[in-house]
């Protein structure tokens, strides 16, 4: 097997000269700022032309690229050699190029014709005519049915979290060895419940033997996610809502920043502009009696998943459940929460998915063999 080093090399000279204008997600970024060089006036043919801007773009895209992964390269080298499969290591170094050179040099390999006709049938699901500001950005939610995609759910939710969740399905992975996936009866976490997308979508998958623990604790989220829960009653009853954030212990005081789905919780209550909120650890959830047992665990909270992990270390060695947690918020969660994770001694094995064609939604899957 070839080192990180070597393959990412492969991809940077491959960007050398790329200009992709088709890599750009408007309904997640809006319109891109176009920007434009300066032209070479004095060229007498393409060709010279040509030379001169590949001679230039070759230097640019090398110091660029190869500047980025210069502090990492101990722990990159770790995480390839540990993922269980071909997909995930080339996952790992396109992802890592993309974040070193942006979306107009590496074309990431989810960015297919399937990918845009999945998003072109989302967009299609007709709203309903009610609308719900969730303050975020400019969202708007409307009132959407997931029939079509063989969900029986109703939900206010945007067309992107039909597609993310529900078509490409953000927390099943695919293997050779199998798939890793809620399952029926299974007793799932839902870190980071957000508007209840995950949590029914969850909920549909262990079906009525299973249960789902979700949590959430911004007002604004709380309140459409119970909107969504009551359009939806029988999958509501295998799913508890906690209103607090995960973390590596119970009943610590943080604060946290409003923003949607993207809601995060600080230690500093200067940097926060909202109430403080009390933690709660899963392992203390298990041990009061809350969950027999945790066959599946799904986190997306923000940059607090290694210390949620932590919270969970003794329901993980005791249960050994299937692991979906989403690793982009930091560059860094991509070794160190597997590196965490081995450190268990649990014989799991990592795979990379990604969900998107931009940076996020990378999700780190885990299951041991043991």
């Amino acid at each position: 097997m070839k080192s990180f080093i070597q393959e990412y090399e492969k991809t940077i000279g491959k960007a050398v000269g790329a200009d992709f204008e088709n890599n750009w997600d408007v309904d997640r970024f809006g319109l891109e700022e176009k920007k434009h060089g300066k032209q070479l006036q004095s060229s007498k043919s393409w060709i010279r032309r040509l030379c001169f801007f590949t001679g230039r773009d070759l230097g640019k895209v090398t110091k660029t690229g190869f500047e980025f992964v210069k502090p990492y390269l101990n722990d990159l080298d770790w995480l390839y050699g540990k993922l269980a499969d071909d997909q995930s290591r080339q996952l790992l170094v396109q992802l890592t190029a993309y974040r070193a050179l942006g979306h107009r040099k590496i074309k990431l390999q989810t960015n297919t014709p399937e990918f845009w006709k999945a998003k072109e049938l989302a967009l299609k699901i007709s709203p309903g005519d009610e609308e719900i500001d969730p303050q975020f950005l400019d969202w708007k939610l409307h009132e959407r049915s997931l029939e079509s995609f063989g969900y029986p759910i109703r939900m206010f939710t945007g067309a992107g979290a039909c597609y993310t969740t529900f078509v490409h399905e953000q927390y099943r992975c695919v293997t050779s060895d199998g798939v890793i996936e809620c399952v029926e009866g299974d007793m799932a976490i839902d870190a980071g419940g957000c508007y209840g997308d995950t949590a029914l979508y969850l909920a549909h998958k262990t079906g009525r033997k299973g249960h789902v623990a979700s949590f959430e604790f911004l007002p604004i989220n709380v309140s459409i996610f119970r909107r969504n829960m009551a359009l939806n009653p029988e999958l509501a009853k295998r799913i508890r809502l906690y209103e607090s954030p995960v973390y590596s212990d119970s009943g610590r005081r943080l604060f946290f920043i409003g923003n949607g789905p993207g809601t995060r919780v600080v230690a500093d209550e200067s940097d926060s502009k909202e109430n403080a909120v009390q933690t709660l650890a899963i392992d203390d959830l298990v041990n009061r009696g809350d969950f027999p047992r945790i066959d599946f665990v799904k986190m997306d909270i923000e940059g607090a998943e290694l210390q949620a992990l932590k919270g969970c270390a003794n329901s993980i060695r005791r249960f050994k459940p299937k692991l979906a947690i989403t690793v982009y918020h930091d560059f860094k969660d991509f070794w160190e929460i597997p590196q965490y994770l081995d450190s268990l001694g649990l014989g799991y094995q990592f795979y990379l998915r990604h969900f998107t064609i931009h940076s996020e939604e990378t999700v780190l899957f885990a299951h041991s063999r043991t």
